[in-house]
């Protein structure tokens, strides 16, 4: 799933690109759903927390020093050497366009640092969709002692009323900050969405741990039933999201939705999750970090492409050409992942292979 968003943010980004190309532009940009595609950035926040949940909790209920800087060294590892990469190509690409005097120091000092979704922001902006990082980044830096008081907490109860506080919450901020949208919740207050949903997460995590060890101590035909019902909750979810995009203009009814996808999700086994573990949506999952970091890069190669050229397209051409574009942020995320971020991660780590010096 978190695949399938990253790639329906790209969506939501490359229509921009084919601008100019006679109807289909209109055609593209009237799939109402299309238009609220910033919206899963949100499905990324909810899941980091549900995911960092599963993968810390324990770790963290004995939190100390050397936890908390193995945690921090970890997701450091996981996000900076992409974002590392994706700011040099900015500052390449865009001091080659606009000239030297074009970027800002700071700008450029914040990208690096991933502190440009804290509250201030200094443009102009460089990889525009890092600003979602720059919250994670944010949110990992606070999780391990979240996750250290909020794992003590058993009752199922509580975590309904704190997933229930932390949607109000989400909803007050909304409408403080983000006059009632979440999409302006950006670079100026992308810390504070990117930290409600990563505790929404976790909170879900916590509901899902107790349902699922009562499933375990379940009997047989009870437990594949419930699985299944499970799975199918999910696609509903899954489903229901799209029609929510169309029909209605509050952002905030795209989150039970989200919350409930990836909550179901965790439970489920049916033909719908049967069809996201396919190999093939395992890759796309695998690389959905740099498709989403990479494909600003192939939007601006599209925005490049003279109107003069893109008016002589026709409605056939143009589709080949809005798809090929998917297709090369696909072939990039595929290639970023094997020589970026997984060197990148083992070199952070210092498990880089060693050379062997015989045959042996």
């Amino acid at each position: 799933m978190r695949g399938v968003a990253a790639l329906l943010v790209a969506f939501f980004h490359l229509r921009f690109g084919i601008m100019g190309v006679p109807l289909l532009d209109y055609h593209v940009f009237s799939i109402r759903f299309g238009n609220r595609g910033y919206l899963w950035v949100d499905f990324f926040f909810i899941l980091s927390g549900f995911i960092l949940a599963y993968r810390y909790r324990d770790a963290c209920m004995k939190l100390n020093l050397r936890i908390y800087g193995d945690f921090i060294r970890h997701r450091f590892a996981r996000i900076w050497p992409l974002n590392l990469v994706t700011v040099a190509l900015a500052i390449l690409y865009l001091g080659l366009k606009n000239g030297a005097g074009f970027l800002s120091a700071k700008a450029i000092i914040a990208n690096v640092l991933l502190v440009h979704g804290w509250g201030w922001y200094f443009p102009p902006p460089l990889d525009f969709p890092s600003w979602s990082l720059s919250g994670e980044w944010g949110a990992y830096l606070v999780l391990p002692l979240y996750l250290f008081l909020i794992a003590r907490i058993r009752g199922g109860v509580v975590h309904l009323f704190i997933v229930a506080g932390l949607f109000l919450l989400l909803a007050w901020y909304a409408a403080r900050f983000g006059h009632g949208t979440l999409d302006l919740l950006r670079e100026r207050w992308g810390l504070g969405r990117c930290l409600i949903e990563v505790g929404i997460g976790v909170g879900l995590f916590q509901l899902h741990d107790l349902i699922h060890l009562r499933r375990i101590a379940g009997i047989g035909k009870t437990a594949v039933k419930t699985a299944k019902l499970f799975d199918a909750a999910a696609a509903a979810s899954f489903v229901a999201i799209f029609f929510v995009f169309t029909y209605t203009a509050n952002d905030l009814n795209f989150m039970p939705l989200a919350a409930a996808l990836i909550f179901c999700l965790s439970l489920a086994e049916g033909m719908f999750s049967r069809m996201l573990s396919w190999r093939p949506m395992v890759v796309l999952g695998e690389i959905s970090f740099s498709v989403y970091m990479l494909h600003a890069f192939v939007l601006w190669l599209m925005q490049d492409v003279p109107i003069s050229f893109k008016s002589r397209l026709g409605f056939g051409f143009g589709t080949l050409y809005l798809l090929a574009a998917h297709l090369l942020v696909l072939a990039l995320g595929y290639l970023s992942f094997q020589w970026i971020e997984k060197p990148g991660r083992k070199l952070v780590l210092g498990r880089l292979p060693m050379r062997r010096t015989s045959p042996s």
